[in-house]
């Protein structure tokens, strides 16, 4: 797990794993061998990434895999297909590395790994890919363009 998110407003703690391909959500007061209290996982639920956020003001869990933000209904629980996705060339996603949702002023900011364009483990300084920080609308879908970038 790369990830943990706790949601004040509902004293829950989040958290992706991705190995499991699963989203497990925690009461805020778990100790010891509790298990969660809901599971999003299974085929409709595809590919869950390693980095999540929770907007518990439209109940709402985004994460990430390969290129695509997918969005889950917070109270989920089983095996549940994503209510939004964001995917396609227009967005500009390439190795997302960070996601943060801010319900207030309904955006959405994805931080790109600085090394998108290569597979080297420091950035490549020649490489005209660097990393970007994409600001969508928090209730962007499909193949939209980010409303702001910063790089």
């Amino acid at each position: 797990m790369h990830d943990v998110r706790y949601d004040a407003v509902h004293d829950e703690i989040v958290v992706p794993v991705p190995y499991a391909q699963a989203i497990l959500t925690f009461r805020g007061g778990a100790d010891g061998q509790e298990g969660p209290i809901r599971i999003i996982q299974g085929p409709k639920t595809g590919a869950i990434g390693s980095r999540l956020d929770v907007d518990p003001i439209h109940n709402e869990i985004f994460t990430y895999t390969g290129n695509t933000i997918l969005v889950y209904p917070r109270e989920a629980n089983g095996d549940v297909a994503p209510i939004r996705t964001i995917k396609g060339p227009d967005t500009q996603l390439k190795s997302p590395y960070g996601i943060v949702v801010d319900p207030i002023n309904n955006i959405l900011a994805i931080g790109l790994n600085s090394n998108y364009g290569t597979k080297e483990p420091l950035v490549n300084p020649d490489s005209k890919e660097k990393g970007a920080i994409l600001v969508f609308n928090r209730t962007d879908s499909g193949n939209v363009k980010p409303r702001n970038v910063i790089r």
